[in-house]
């Protein structure tokens, strides 16, 4: 793990209460167009996808529940935001379900992290 990463690890329950606002504003949300709504999906899409790895490559069970917390928070918040965000690409990717699923979708991360240089 990066430096960075384990910053980031350490201020999960933020970043969680931040995702959680962010659904919570995408539910009652009425945007003015389909652009700005796609956009603003698609922001909660990566929001949801740097909560989820940070929750994974923390390697804890208690993550691993916050994490299933979170995805179920959305559902119960909005059905279709949950399923724009749980069967889109990156969705799929990060569910792929047992260890087998999570460390891959670790090994993912860290080759998105090389070829993009964040973090």
């Amino acid at each position: 793990q990066s430096v960075n990463e384990a910053v980031m690890i350490r201020r999960i329950d933020q970043q969680l209460r931040v995702n959680k606002l962010m659904v919570d504003v995408m539910h009652e949300a009425k945007f003015p167009n389909r652009k700005i709504r796609r956009y603003m999906m698609s922001y909660l899409d990566i929001i949801t996808i740097v909560s989820s790895i940070m929750l994974v490559r923390s390697g804890t069970e208690e993550n691993l529940q916050k994490r299933a917390e979170l995805m179920q928070y959305i559902k119960d918040t909005d059905k279709g935001i949950y399923k724009a965000l749980r069967y889109g690409l990156l969705g799929l990717l990060s569910n792929i379900p047992g260890k087998f699923g999570r460390k891959l979708f670790s090994g993912m991360y860290v080759v998105a992290q090389k070829i993009y240089g964040f973090n």
